[in-house]
């Protein structure tokens, strides 16, 4: 079970690594800075949330106890990274004003989320070792933010979007 449980984690930092890549690449289709810029910070938690599951698994892999999964600092500070910043760069008019505001990469950015979450959930319900339960259950609740600010966003744009004239 001991290596079931480490490809459980390696297949989770895999994920982690492309979402990453996906917010990375995908902020270069956005026209509006702000949004190009969530979606960079967004990229750079990922990139943190992998190297907390590769500490997790080191530790899991030398058969230590994997206790401390509390949130480190960059967790503390999601839900703040776009609550802030969205008020200070005025995002709810910047994403309308923009010329052709792309719906289909947000939709894409919840779903993915959306994955992440699930996985995690699962992975919780699999394992039984608690600590590797408490950290799976940890990182879907990180995930189920992540999920929701695209989810709100996503619909936002959609019904402004409905509400256009014909051709925009």
């Amino acid at each position: 079970m001991k290596n079931e449980y480490a490809n459980i984690l390696k297949y989770a930092m895999q994920m982690e690594q492309e979402g990453a890549a996906f917010f990375r690449s995908n902020a270069e289709r956005f026209q509006d800075p702000t949004t190009k810029d969530l979606f960079l910070k967004l990229a750079k938690v990922e990139e943190s949330h992998y190297d907390y599951i590769k500490g997790r698994l080191d530790k899991y892999e030398q058969g230590e106890v994997v206790t401390d999964i509390e949130p480190p600092a960059f967790a503390l500070e999601e839900s703040k990274i776009f609550d802030e910043r969205a008020k200070s760069e005025h995002l709810d008019t910047t994403l309308l004003e923009s010329d052709t505001p792309d719906m289909t990469i947000l939709r894409m950015a919840y779903l993915i989320e959306k994955d992440f979450a699930e996985f995690y959930e699962e992975a919780a319900e699999y394992v039984d070792d608690e600590s590797l339960k408490d950290l799976f259950i940890q990182l879907s609740d990180w995930e189920k933010g992540h999920e929701s600010l695209f989810k709100k966003e996503y619909r936002r744009l959609l019904k402004e979007y409905m509400n256009l004239p014909w051709g925009g």
